[in-house]
């Protein structure tokens, strides 16, 4: 009597696993783990002073711009003086006080305006007067007179502009007076001007700025740029931070001019505002340091509950290292208030004291960085040395040193910090990837590669925002290509190349495919503050409700680690499992991304991917569970059983 023959399972999802070909053990691989190893010396030492420094920098000045603030206090009824008073009991301690303009002499009865046409209608018959022009005399004796001398055009900007170019010594500035016209009218002298003068920049109000700095506030002077203010920063009040407005910093098209300002700035510390680049910052803080700076547009707080505000700046200040908080009042005074109560109580539960920073530079060890560089070239050797096919691995290798050098211009240090962050993700998965144990060794070699990106691409720099090493972006990508061309056969890559252009794809596989190069790519494009691709409203919040109770982990290593666990568990059938292993890897990538973002205090860095690795070890270990009792379920009772009636 014969039995019939058990129905067979599906290809054991193991198998998928078992068919990638093995790494090549090297006989150089106890050599350049153990340089590794001594690598990390040099690398923690540098990690422990970037710690430190982090440490004393945790102050901020809560500064509220004044017009803004002006403008509320007329609304209200308030002297703007005792609304500040009100909103210092609260936290400000510092204003952002705007460059005067000729209208505000007018408004405070320090000169009279009229426009030609006005002027000649007034006093018919008077000659001289050019009805196109416009005219400002004098109340307050001195005031139109200096202001003549105040505007004029720059009269060498050529001969600078060469100079510049062929690298000669820049010549000083020389400046011709703006056209000016005088006539008498009844006695009194009319300045006429071929331009309206009303706008032009007319310097600080210094009795308002030290009225201010009197009651103890920490004054940020905010210039404006024109081309026609002769000697521009000569007149700055002694302020510890100037911020310049607009899109570019004063003397940013000529170089003379540039560095002029340069030599003016004095001990005033320059701010960056965060996510407004201005052309010419970089090149003025050469030698000097800068002060990071952090802000709302008005339309987009005003569309805010006071809640979300608090916590964007608590944010920015806690994770963003931004010293400066700018801040606009609210349509209502009741709103600002709640609004700086619960700024207040966020920086206190974050340690974050309120007073005026005192700005430093990052400055790294020379010589432990040289060391440093050490680990992330034995660990990119290594790597090339561990594919099934080492010549592949020799030529990738050096490969990704000549484009992470390119990327950099050259530039030792960043371009090590970007080969740690793309070979760190990918060594221990190149090494081994067998068993669901394994993700603790990729895990273990992604940590390690955190102390020489951080080592390696930390200084004044990167730490301002300003100059990271180029490719951050490419930290999420390549270690999955780098993991990926280890799959390739120990045999002939022609034979592989042939076999893979012979191969049939199933209308399942292509589906899975653009599946995953669907989501992986939504994965990249999230990255970063801002990105191409939006979050949901229910995203947002518990994002909001996260980062405001604890440091809130990337959800590219909440998902990422799962599925990387699920991939090494090998329960997935047949090349899910390989889909899983590449995806998953994303999680290990973001580690090394996360901490190449300098401008993070390195703590929080870790807290969060310590959160990540934790919740994601989690809930991959319940995944993989969870797929072998439902895997082992449909296998059992997911067939059509004719016996049941």
């Amino acid at each position: 009597m014969s039995h019939p023959q058990p129905t067979p399972h599906p290809t054991s999802p193991a198998s998928a696993l078992s068919r990638l070909p093995l790494p090549t053990r090297s006989r150089f691989q106890p050599l350049l783990l153990s340089l590794i190893l001594l690598a990390l010396i040099p690398a923690g030492l540098l990690v422990t002073s970037r710690i430190a420094f982090e440490n004393s920098e945790k102050t901020v000045a809560l500064v509220m711009d004044y017009p803004a603030l002006s403008q509320q206090a007329k609304e209200t009824g308030q002297d703007p003086g005792a609304l500040l008073r009100r909103y210092q009991t609260l936290g400000v301690n510092g204003v952002a006080v705007y460059e005067d303009v000729v209208a505000s002499a007018i408004q405070r009865g320090e000169a009279y305006f009229l426009t030609g046409s006005e002027l000649q209608a007034r006093h018919p018959g008077v000659p001289g007067i050019n009805p196109e022009w416009s005219y400002l005399r004098s109340i307050k004796p001195g005031t139109v007179e200096r202001l003549v001398r105040r505007y004029g055009s720059l009269a060498n900007a050529g001969p600078i502009s060469q100079a510049a170019a062929t690298g000669e010594l820049l010549p000083p500035a020389r400046y011709r007076p703006l056209p000016t016209t005088t006539v008498t009218v009844r006695g009194q002298p009319w300045v006429g001007w071929s331009v309206d003068p009303r706008y032009l920049p007319a310097g600080p109000n210094l009795a308002q700025i030290r009225t201010l700095q009197a009651r103890g506030f920490v004054v940020v002077y905010r210039p404006y740029d024109d081309q026609r203010v002769r000697q521009p920063g000569a007149d700055w009040p002694d302020v510890p931070f100037l911020s310049f407005t607009g899109s570019e910093v004063i003397g940013a098209r000529n170089p003379r001019v540039l560095a002029d300002i340069g030599a003016r700035l004095g001990t005033r510390v320059p701010t960056i505002i965060e996510n407004s680049p201005q052309a010419g910052l970089e090149t003025l803080i050469e030698g000097r340091t800068a002060a990071r700076m952090f802000s709302l547009n008005p339309s987009w707080q005003n569309n805010l509950t006071p809640g979300d505000v608090a916590s964007k700046f608590a944010l920015a200040a806690r994770e963003r290292t931004q010293r400066i908080l700018y801040l606009r009042p609210f349509p209502t005074q009741g709103e600002t208030e709640y609004f700086l109560t619960l700024l207040g109580k966020q920086l206190a539960r974050s340690h974050i004291r309120v007073t005026r920073p005192v700005i430093e530079n990052y400055t790294p060890n020379a010589l432990l960085r040289g060391l440093s560089m050490i680990g992330p070239l034995a660990a990119l050797l290594l790597l090339a040395l561990s594919y099934p096919l080492p010549r592949v691995g020799l030529i990738v290798g050096g490969l990704a040193l000549l484009g992470a050098l390119g990327l950099n211009g050259g530039e030792p240090f960043h371009s090590l910090a970007l080969v740690a962050a793309i070979t760190f993700p990918a060594l221990g998965l190149v090494l081994r990837r067998r068993q669901l144990t394994d993700w603790f060794l990729a895990t273990g070699f992604s940590l390690l590669g955190v102390l020489f990106v951080s080592a390696l691409g930390a200084d004044k720099g990167s730490m301002l925002g300003l100059d990271p090493f180029s490719g951050v972006g490419l930290t999420l990508v390549l270690p999955i290509g780098l993991v990926l061309l280890s799959f390739l056969p120990r045999q002939d890559i022609r034979r592989t190349l042939a076999d893979l252009f012979a191969v049939k794809l199933k209308v399942g596989d292509v589906v899975l495919l653009g599946l995953a190069l669907a989501l992986f790519a939504v994965a990249v494009s999230r990255r970063g503050n801002t990105s191409a691709v939006g979050v949901s409203g229910v995203e947002a919040r518990i994002r909001q409700d996260l980062q405001d109770a604890v440091i809130r982990p990337r959800f590219k290593e909440v998902f990422g680690h799962p599925l990387l666990l699920q991939g090494l568990s090998g329960t997935l059938p047949g090349s899910l499992t390989v889909l899983a292993l590449l995806g998953g890897l994303e999680g290990q990538a973001s580690i090394l991304n996360t901490f190449s973002h300098f401008h993070t205090p390195f703590l929080i860095s870790t807290t969060r991917a310590l959160i990540g690795l934790g919740a994601g070890l989690l809930l991959g270990l319940a995944a993989v569970w969870a797929v072998n009792l439902a895997l082992r379920l449909w296998n059992t009772y997911g067939g059509w059983n004719p016996g049941w009636r």
